[in-house]
């Protein structure tokens, strides 16, 4: 897997999706998506979602069916965004192509400086 360090939010979307939220939801939401970009699916494991949230277990009870609504059971690896997913597949092909370019780029120029010897 390409390691990304950003993913795009469009925010129009993201704020259709969630104006039903709470300020804690908010940013619960928000680390549950952060932490899935750079791991990929949630473990089904209840403190360790509290914990990626910052959420006390009660917390994370009063608010997980709310929160998780956002996600779909992966059968054997855990909560998935189907939009984060998408997204992340878009962003890795972006990054594959910039790469090909890049070396293709770089490949050029080192053989126009050793013709230039």
């Amino acid at each position: 897997m390409v390691k990304l360090p950003w993913f795009p939010i469009h925010v129009g979307d993201y704020l259709a999706d969630t104006g039903h939220l709470s300020p804690a939801q908010h940013g619960a939401y928000m680390l549950l998506l952060l932490h899935s970009w750079k791991t990929g699916a949630l473990a089904d494991d209840d403190e360790q979602l509290a914990n990626i949230t910052r959420m006390t277990a009660d917390e994370w009870r009063a608010n997980r069916a709310t929160l998780l609504r956002f996600f779909h059971k992966d059968c054997n690896e855990g909560w998935r965004s189907a939009r984060l997913e998408h997204e992340r597949q878009r962003a890795q092909e972006t990054s594959q192509r910039r790469s090909l370019a890049g070396s293709k780029g770089g490949t050029k120029s080192a053989m126009n400086r050793l013709l230039k010897k």
